[in-house]
C-alpha cells in the first residue's frame, strides 16, 4: 500500500506528534515497551484512512485484492461470545461494531449498524461507514482529556464525533 507515515517506534524521531498531558506544561514524546503490548504505533491521518479504506474495500486497494475478502468479513463483523450481556459494546477483531442495543459504546447511536470504528491510545479514531462509503478519521493527541481526567466525558466526545459525522454525510448524500 506504500504506508510511509505508519511506524512502530521505540525511539524519538522528528516528524513524531508529542502527547499533550497538561496544558500548562511542554507536550512530551511517550514511547514505550517495544514488546508490542503499549502504545508506539504511530500513523498520519491519511494512512489511517487508507487502512480505514481497506478494511471498507474489504481487502481491495487501487484495484488489488491484497488479503482475501473473508478475512475482512471475519474482522469487521462481531466476534464478541453471545454470552455477553446484549447491553454491553461488541467487538470485531479491534474494531468496535454498532449495535443499537448497546449503552456506552464509543460508537455515536446515529450511526448506521455496520459501522465499526477503532480508536487509538490518545484519542485519534477510524470510524467507516459502509451505509455511506465512508471512512472518517478523527486524530488527536491530549491525555489531558483522556480517561476521565478533568470532568472530560470521553465516550460522549467520540459518540457526538461520531453522530457529526453521520448528519454530514447524510446531508451531503
Amino acid at each position: 500500500m506504500n504506508l510511509t507515515q505508519s511506524e512502530w517506534r521505540t525511539e524519538g524521531k522528528e516528524t513524531l506528534v508529542c502527547d499533550i498531558n497538561d496544558p500548562h506544561s511542554f507536550p512530551t514524546l511517550r514511547l514505550e515497551s517495544n514488546e508490542g503490548s503499549d502504545r508506539n504505533l504511530y500513523v498520519s491521518a491519511r494512512e489511517l484512512a487508507h487502512w480505514g479504506n481497506l478494511h471498507l474495500n474489504k481487502g481491495m486497494h487501487e484495484g488489488k485484492q491484497l488479503l482475501p475478502k473473508e478475512v475482512f468479513d471475519i474482522v469487521t463483523s462481531v466476534q464478541t461470545p453471545d454470552a455477553l450481556p446484549v447491553h454491553l459494546p461488541k467487538l470485531g477483531f479491534f474494531w468496535w461494531i454498532q449495535n443499537s442495543n448497546v449503552e456506552n459504546c464509543e460508537i455515536g447511536p446515529s450511526l448506521p449498524e455496520q459501522t465499526f470504528q477503532i480508536l487509538g491510545a490518545s484519542g485519534c479514531s477510524c470510524t467507516v461507514i459502509p451505509k455511506h462509503n465512508a471512512v472518517v478519521v478523527r486524530m488527536t493527541n491530549s491525555l489531558w482529556t483522556f480517561g476521565g481526567k478533568n470532568e472530560f466525558d470521553y465516550i460522549s466526545d467520540i459518540q457526538e464525533f461520531g453522530n457529526l459525522a453521520e448528519a454530514t454525510l447524510r446531508n451531503w448524500s
